[in-house]
């Protein structure tokens, strides 16, 4: 497994030996450290590293050194950590930026919107899926893409190709209904809240009497509508906060999103440790401990990805999205 480096002109350079790659990306750090030994110096900081062929790659920002035990560390922005450091606003004028049409011609104008046309591009095949979204207000790139797609029933796939990073569209995969993993055959972290939150109070715009209020509502199987479910010491309530948003159905179209983020992630560790079965980001997995009888199906949100010898070691944390 070659991981090459190329310059800031996008030309490759040589191929790295002796390393240990660490990624991280999803929903949240999407970067990468880079270790080898201080004699292998050869990347400065704007230089990029790859592997042809996957989405383990990204643009060094930092270099560290470690003088007492002579090690290196080339450090930075994954590609997803790329797009994350984009923003997606409205046009001029605009309110909102909205898209509609196949998910990978789309996935073409954002790249150039963001001005990543140098090394992102978008598959010229057709997905078969088709979007129609308006994105939030100044959404950071990556999370605006993931959500655009979600709302299709779709995931974001990237590979190093060619010299670019092709992103393209593919339909999520619940792996959950025909491949639950069990505590049985492997070890794994599971938790579970029992008490989630199933009140969610929005507060948009407005003063005093005068602001606008919505109440959410989970009832026991999570359906959220506005109809409450659990009173007395069941009730779970939290408020969300957000003034900027002008009308009622933007609000509740939000505060769904973050009432659905209070209800809790699991983290499953060290589970999936075999790369030929690789799962991707808004993937579905289920797990069961058959001794509390505790079972979830959850959402991937992250992984973590860890090459060094030629072997790929990957965790996931799932949650929600």
């Amino acid at each position: 497994m070659d991981l090459t480096y190329m310059n800031a002109n996008k030309e490759d350079v040589g191929v790295l030996q002796e390393f240990t790659l660490d990624l991280a990306y999803g929903l949240d750090e999407n970067n990468f450290e880079l270790l080898t030994n201080i004699s292998n110096h050869v990347c400065e900081a704007g230089w990029f590293v790859y592997l042809e062929g996957t989405e383990y790659g990204g643009k060094i920002s930092k270099i560290r050194v470690d003088t007492e035990n002579s090690s290196l560390a080339y450090c930075g922005k994954t590609w997803h950590g790329i797009l994350e450091n984009k923003v997606l606003e409205p046009d001029s004028g605009m309110d909102y930026l909205t898209v509609s049409g196949e998910a990978n011609a789309i996935l073409g104008e954002l790249v150039q919107r963001m001005g990543l046309g140098e090394l992102f591009k978008a598959s010229s095949l057709n997905s078969g899926i088709n979007v129609k979204y308006q994105f939030w207000r100044y959404v950071a790139g990556y999370t605006g893409i993931k959500k655009m797609l979600q709302s299709a029933g779709a995931k974001l796939k990237m590979t190093f190709k060619e010299g670019y990073v092709v992103l393209y569209a593919e339909p999520i995969v619940d792996y959950s209904q025909n491949d639950e993993f069990d505590s049985d055959q492997i070890n794994f972290v599971i938790e579970k809240d029992y008490e989630p939150v199933n009140h969610l109070i929005c507060l948009g715009q407005g003063e005093l009497a005068e602001r606008t209020v919505i109440h959410l509502y989970c009832d026991a199987a999570g359906n959220i509508s506005e109809t409450q479910s659990f009173f007395g010491v069941d009730e779970v309530a939290a408020t969300y906060d957000n003034n900027s948003v002008e009308d009622a159905e933007t609000l509740r179209s939000e505060g769904i999103e973050y009432l659905k983020e209070l209800r809790g992630a699991c983290e499953l560790a060290d589970v999936f440790l075999d790369a030929s079965s690789e799962y991707d980001i808004l993937d579905y997995v289920g797990a069961r401990d058959n001794v509390t009888k505790i079972t979830m199906a959850k959402q991937i949100v992250k992984k973590i990805v860890t090459i060094k010898d030629n072997a790929v070691k990957i965790d996931y944390k799932v949650g929600e999205e």
